[in-house]
């Protein structure tokens, strides 16, 4: 597979319209050599690096389905997408978010948000996560559209019953379909059931909660909002059927991202050619031959397949290539990568979902740069003009 770029020049190429480069005869749909590409433009490109995954067509199929079959059930029928910290969860969810814009509606300017994507990280209860949610229903693109310290502490004497009735208000009003909570293991307490007792029976509530009425008895359509919950294997807990039997009924969907493995030569084949495809994006003329079976088994011992560390890696060497001039990366831009990223490497491996202590240190199995031959110093002065 590395030999597809040098066969047919690349499929990835600078474009004029992004380095505003002005060739006497080059049009605006012409593509460059990324030799030619200001490194500013080529940097760009490393921080946009993006590369299909099963998985994640796996689980735009699945949310897309749960949101299209709202209509379809009383009830919205949840989904819940889990993997150890680093194999890519969140990047994926990002994704669907920014597949589906937030705006305002041309004709009445009202906000318009289908998917709302909010990280709970620092929300260890359902009152927080509803304020976090809350927060985030209050902004635009970024931009608050309310003094956002006046909202909090205008909500900090509410209960949760209240804080959420104004959230699903806000919800449906901005025609919300689809929430997102990442990071949602933090709720989840390590030490007895009461604190998970009380997210679990939160998030039944808030998903079957419902204005019902003799003509309509399953409530409005735009009452229907999917919930997707994203964490660590943590977020399983609130959907055990011993625990809460209805929150379990309504979540039929979970979706484990799992690291890359090395071990059978089929794990062996999947995780090479998502080199070859990391490789075949990359702002170089020349492929570096990450899937070679040797360099390959050097990444994934330097990662653990885990896709985060691998992007980190990845995308430092390749901009100590660029910036040393190099037409692709070579394995001693691996090594000082690892080497100058070793302190977040390492941070990422902390997570008490790391898988074995041997995982808290990184190894670097690349090897460095030959070091340069130079002449034996002889002692004898030299000469001074």
């Amino acid at each position: 597979m590395s030999a597809r770029k040098r066969e047919t020049g690349g499929d990835a190429r600078a474009t004029i319209e992004q380095d505003g480069y002005a060739g006497s005869e080059a049009t605006a749909d012409d593509e460059l050599p990324w030799a030619v590409a200001p490194d500013k433009v080529r940097r760009q490109a490393l921080r946009h690096l993006f590369i299909a995954r099963d998985i994640e067509e796996r689980i735009v199929s699945v949310v897309k389905s749960a949101v299209r079959d709202r209509h379809l059930h009383a009830e919205a029928q949840n989904v819940i997408i889990t993997g150890e910290t680093g194999v890519g969860k969140s990047e994926i969810m990002k994704r669907i978010l920014a597949a589906h814009p937030e705006g305002r509606d041309p004709d009445t300017r009202c906000v318009v948000r289908p998917v709302l994507y909010v990280d709970v990280r620092n929300c260890s209860t359902p009152k927080a996560v509803a304020q976090a949610m809350l927060v985030q229903l209050m902004t635009l693109n970024g931009e608050p559209l309310v003094d956002i310290d006046k909202l909090v502490n205008s909500v900090k004497s509410l209960g949760v019953p209240e804080i959420t009735r104004r959230v699903k208000t806000q919800m449906m009003a901005q025609g919300v379909v689809l929430a997102m909570l990442d990071e949602f293991h933090n709720t989840v307490s390590d030490n007895g059931t009461d604190r998970l007792n009380r997210i679990a029976n939160w998030v039944r509530d808030f998903a079957k909660s419902k204005s019902r009425s003799a003509a309509k008895p399953d409530g409005e359509l735009a009452e229907t909002i999917v919930f997707v919950l994203i964490g660590t294997k943590k977020v399983e807990l609130i959907v055990d059927p011993s625990l809460n039997d209805e929150l379990a009924s309504i979540t039929p969907y979970r979706i484990k991202v799992d690291r890359y493995r090395y071990g059978s030569d089929e794990e062996k084949e999947t995780f090479r050619a998502l080199l070859a495809d990391i490789d075949d994006e990359l702002p170089f003329d020349e492929h570096a031959g990450l899937d070679e079976p040797s360099l390959a088994e050097k990444l994934h011992f330097a990662t653990f397949g885990l896709l985060r560390q691998l992007g980190i890696i990845v995308v430092k060497a390749a901009d100590l290539a660029i910036e040393d001039g190099s037409d692709r990366i070579r394995e001693h831009h691996l090594h000082a990568a690892v080497e100058l990223k070793r302190g977040v490497l390492e941070s990422h491996l902390m997570s008490a979902e790391a898988e074995g202590e041997e995982r808290r240190i990184v190894e670097n199995p690349f090897a460095p740069p030959e070091p340069v031959a130079r002449n034996k110093v002889s002692g004898k002065r030299g000469w001074k003009p």
